[in-house]
């Protein structure tokens, strides 16, 4: 019969082999965290950049449907349409007379509409109910075409708003807004801007 004798090694690891380890283990942690460090600033960056595409499409939006309805006047008994000496290349005042009750000035809140820029938001009033539409705008500007597209320059008031002839031959409002980011870009520091322009028709105007 054979004896075999088991030879136990009680050595254990060397400091050096110990050290390895711990470098090793160092360098993995390292890499796991730019990872997730790289990671997360991407997942921001495209936060910010899906929160500014979409407030700016909605607030396009939100003006697009307003002016589409501008100069609705079933009745034939109203102005409803731009309104001359209050409209410019920052602000929009529009009515409309929605109820068909043969004015625009009733309690309908949404009979008449003006959109102004305060510096840094784009502001619905409606009916006399003031709603701040978007925040971080830094441009905000409209153009105004006749039926030719061509571009009619507001001369009332030295150019801050159209007079009652340049008004009624408006076929076309082109909105543009510029709009930044809440966070900055962690890799460049500077906020995210995105520009969006849109071309509205005034179906009602001229009929």
């Amino acid at each position: 019969m054979r004896i075999y004798k088991i030879i136990q090694d009680t050595k254990g690891l060397t400091l050096i082999e110990l050290m390895i380890v711990l470098v090793l283990s160092l360098l993995l942690m390292a890499a796991v965290y730019l990872t997730y460090q790289t990671q997360h600033a991407t997942s921001t960056i495209q936060h910010e950049v899906s929160a500014v595409q979409q407030d700016l499409s909605a607030v396009l939006d939100i003006m697009a449907r307003d002016i589409r309805n501008a100069g609705c006047d079933p009745t034939l008994q109203t102005t409803a349409g731009i309104m001359p000496d209050e409209t410019g290349p920052t602000s929009l005042s529009i009515t409309m007379d929605l109820n068909e009750d043969g004015d625009t000035s009733d309690t309908n809140p949404d009979e008449q509409v003006v959109f102004t820029f305060n510096g840094s938001g784009i502001l619905r009033n409606g009916g006399g109910v003031v709603r701040e539409l978007v925040q971080n705008v830094t441009t905000f500007g409209l153009t105004y075409y006749d039926e030719n597209n061509a571009v009619i320059p507001p001369t009332g008031g030295g150019g801050a708003f159209l007079t009652s002839g340049e008004a009624e031959d408006v076929v076309f409002v082109e909105i543009q807004v510029q709009l930044r980011s809440d966070k900055r870009d962690p890799e460049t520091n500077q906020f995210i801007s995105r520009t969006m322009t849109k071309r509205v028709k005034m179906r009602n105007q001229g009929i």
